[in-house]
């Protein structure tokens, strides 16, 4: 039913979760079959998975020491706090990702299981409603957006380590062993946000599968539409429901994960300003990944945040497609009921993304975030403005 590339993708993003112990359970995936399948959840997945969240959190311990002797710290209070900030912000991304998945094992494998058999119900109409080739140009789409992604994170990944390792003031045993630690948890935070695009993605797949299957409904001339139609509404209400729930069981996950986007934005962007009025010491190499750096972060943050709203608006723009069945010259009453039932069904049910229930997130608040991270790196050049010289002394990104 997926199109290769898009499952080839899906296992990428799927294999990530996997090696950081992000999944209640694995999965059993045979391609050559195109099916997937629930794996017991054996105690060997268990105890990798708490072995993972032991090791994330001890390695949290390597990184203190070696901040609190460095220099450029010691002279700089806006650092010393930006510091133990993002330490506890790492301590609450660890502890929100592995306890919601120790509490909540059950429910999330039961999440794979009505998914599972979501997908199994509503395969068949997908094959009789939606054109083959509109399908697949649309999981080509996708496939390539999924690869985007991966291909920002990384990039930003790259440029981080490089930058991290080039200002390292002092080369040793206890540096390198804290940058490794800096390293691991960012691949720990590129595998968190790969596997939340993944799952938006899917749910994007879907709700643009539904208007596919409205517009050839609509261009159908003979049949029985009405059941049709029925079909389509309750798979549209499965998918809102599916995608409610799953962002209800990862809202703690998903809320450290926009913290830590914010606070590591505004560190990067604030270390950016000590290179430019040369408090730290750096050459054309350092500039040159520095930028890198800035424009691969922001770049995700913003694709990340632009498919969020992509899942939202397809979910609430179904009305819109249904509207172009009121120009059908001749409307059955059975149809006219559905129409009216599923038209009801819309207004009663709107998806919207709130962090923790209270801050709701669209494409107005992501122009508020992005506003918000320029002023608060402006306030924090106010402490730049008087400051004495201070002797110029290798530091790293803390991002």
């Amino acid at each position: 039913m997926l199109h290769s590339k898009l499952c080839r993708v899906m296992s990428l993003v799927y294999y990530h979760s996997v090696f950081f112990a992000l999944m209640g359970t694995t999965l059993r995936i045979r391609s050559y079959r195109k099916s997937i399948r629930l794996e017991k959840a054996s105690r060997s997945y268990l105890i990798y998975n708490f072995c993972v969240g032991i090791f994330l959190f001890w390695n949290i311990y390597y990184m203190v020491p070696q901040a609190l002797v460095d220099g450029y710290i010691k002279y700089n209070i806006v650092l010393q706090w930006n510091f133990f900030v993002m330490i506890i912000l790492r301590i609450l991304a660890v502890l929100g990702c592995y306890v919601t998945i120790w509490l909540k094992r059950k429910e999330i494998i039961q999440l794979y299981k009505n998914s599972l058999a979501y997908w199994k119900i509503f395969r068949k109409i997908i094959q009789v409603l939606v054109n083959k080739e509109d399908l697949e140009e649309l999981q080509i789409t996708l496939a390539r957006m999924m690869y985007r992604q991966i291909i920002v994170l990384y990039v930003g990944f790259m440029f981080s380590s490089t930058i991290q390792y080039r200002l390292l003031s002092v080369i040793n045993k206890q540096s390198l062993l804290a940058l490794s630690a800096r390293l691991t948890h960012f691949l720990h935070f590129i595998a968190v946000k790969i596997g939340f695009y993944g799952m938006l993605l899917l749910l994007n797949h879907q709700f643009l599968v539904i208007q596919l299957a409205l517009n050839n409904l609509h261009q159908k001339k003979s049949g029985k539409k009405w059941k049709t139609l029925r079909s389509i509404a309750s798979m549209h209400l499965e998918t809102l429901q599916l995608a409610r729930r799953i962002f209800s069981l990862y809202d703690i996950i998903n809320t450290t994960v926009f913290i830590n986007m914010f606070m590591s934005t505004i560190n990067i962007l604030y270390h950016a300003v000590q290179f430019s009025n040369n408090t730290i010491k750096s050459d054309r190499w350092d500039i040159l990944f520095g930028n890198g750096l800035i424009v691969s972060n922001i770049w995700g943050t913003l694709m990340l945040m632009n498919m969020l709203d992509r899942v939202v608006t397809s979910c609430n723009n179904i009305g819109q497609t249904l509207r172009q069945f009121s120009d059908l010259p001749n409307v059955s009453k059975k149809l006219q009921r559905e129409l009216e039932v599923f038209t009801i069904q819309l207004n009663r049910n709107h998806l919207v993304y709130k962090i923790c229930g209270i801050v709701k997130l669209d494409k107005p608040a992501g122009l508020r975030y992005i506003a918000s991270i320029l002023s608060n790196v402006i306030i924090l050049m106010q402490f730049d403005l008087r400051k004495q010289p201070q002797p110029n002394i290798h530091h790293r990104y803390q991002a």
